[in-house]
């Protein structure tokens, strides 16, 4: 039964129509523009084929691929919880499986999130229950189903053989699940229109500068029969293209013709403005900020900055908290002590006088201690380099100036009769010096 329902969800999928671009200024192409027949939809295909829908998809991807992944376990001793290594957190953090690193599958993952909408991996695991290997299962041939508020995928293989896994043994990362938990929307599908208008202003400008910038003209003149008419347009049409590829800026005209322009003026259309404003359109679907889809157009120093922490704080910090959460659920359960956490910290790695800058002050404020530190820089540690340390120049109140006045009294409660520490009227101290 379930390789019947694969078969007839299979079936029920539309192939993919190549896409068209119009490159001559045929008559038929000419027509189906101004038909307005250009489609409305967008295939996958179509939207990678858009500079900014491709830069989206592989920054966000590269991005997710690139934090440092770690598995903890939670501790009620001083010092905070326990980093593990060795197990699982080799397969996370190194190579998932035998011949896929874990960089790799981490950005095939997220690059059909971002795509598609929705990315699947499943774990295999040891008789223990141990997680042993991750594999990467295709968007394409997996079908979610629920029974009974549980969720079951089955997956058809290459053979045509369907096997079905468990909610439990499958990682799965949807864009945007819809309400039944089955479903997903797929952001370039959703978002048709915005991409379309987009590949529509590339397409005008292929249009325009393909075959060596000649547009489509209308010739207009005396014409005494349609076939001497289309003659004419052919032969203008043959010497317009040879003068364009021999570089000559004359071009003879028939005798009472003239040579009219198809079309708006790019310049006038704002060609540019548009493609600008499309780039736009594909940074607010992905809640990218524009200068990392090289988008610099109205940028400078301190709004890139600004985008910079809108990346950290509102983009990847919710698919890291998605990302952690499902890993931990799936490869530990629920309940368990150990959990998976990506360093967001790593993002700094290619800023090298900001990391270094931030490990000083961390450390010289006792909040990391000099080993911590350089094991953040992959530095081997030293002979004590356990030890916390705190600059000195910062002391309570009451003790400024003390390290100035030697004959000042200690800081600190005393044992004299009005409690302020100060001997007593009519009483005297007496001082025992030793060798």
């Amino acid at each position: 039964m379930g390789r019947l329902r694969r078969d007839r969800a299979v079936a029920e999928v539309a192939t993919e129509d190549r896409a068209q671009v119009l490159m001559d200024s045929n008559a038929a192409s000419i027509a189906d523009v101004l038909n307005g027949a250009a489609s409305e939809g967008v295939t996958m295909k179509e939207a990678l084929s858009m500079p900014a829908v491709w830069d989206a998809i592989n920054f966000l991807s590269a991005a997710m691929a690139g934090l440092p992944i770690e598995v903890f376990e939670k501790t009620d001793e001083t010092g905070g919880d326990k980093k593990l290594t060795g197990g699982v957190a080799d397969v996370l953090g190194a190579a998932v499986n035998d011949s896929t690193t874990s960089f790799s599958w981490r950005e095939t993952f997220f690059a059909q999130v971002f795509g598609p909408g929705r990315a699947y991996s499943y774990i295999e695991r040891d008789r223990r229950g141990e997680v042993i290997n991750l594999f990467a299962m295709e968007y394409e041939r997996v079908t979610v189903r629920k029974v009974r508020g549980r969720l079951f995928y089955d997956y058809m293989e290459p053979s045509g053989r369907v096997k079905t896994y468990a909610g439990k043994d499958v990682i799965d990362i949807a864009y945007m699940l819809k309400p039944d938990h089955v479903n997903c929307h797929n952001p370039v599908m959703t978002c048709a229109s915005a991409i379309r208008q987009g590949l529509n202003a590339n397409r005008y400008a292929l249009t325009v500068f393909g075959k060596n910038g000649v547009p489509p003209y209308v010739l207009k003149g005396p014409f005494t029969a349609a076939k001497e008419m289309m003659r004419a347009a052919a032969d203008l049409m043959k010497v317009t293209r040879r003068s364009a590829e021999d570089g000559k800026p004359i071009l003879p005209m028939p005798a009472g013709h003239d040579l009219v322009r198809l079309g708006d003026d790019p310049e006038k259309m704002q060609l540019t403005p548009v493609q600008i404003f499309a780039v736009g359109q594909v940074a607010r679907i992905y809640q990218l900020p524009p200068v990392f889809l090289q988008e610099l157009s109205k940028g400078n120093y301190n709004n890139i900055e600004h985008q910079d922490l809108h990346l950290v704080k509102h983009t990847l910090r919710r698919w890291v908290e998605k990302f952690e959460q499902e890993l931990t659920l799936k490869i530990f359960g629920r309940g368990s002590r150990r959990y998976v956490k990506l360093d967001l910290d790593g993002i700094m790695r290619g800023d090298f006088k900001t990391r270094i800058e931030a490990i000083v002050k961390a450390v010289q404020n006792a909040l990391l201690t000099p080993n911590e530190g350089r094991e953040m820089m992959n530095k081997p540690p030293l002979a004590g380099g356990n030890t916390l340390f705190i600059q000195g120049a910062t002391v309570p109140l009451e003790m400024a100036g003390t390290a100035f006045n030697k004959n000042a009294p200690p800081a600190g409660d005393g044992d004299g009769a009005d409690g302020d520490g100060d001997t007593p009227p009519g009483e005297t101290t007496e001082t025992t010096e030793t060798d």
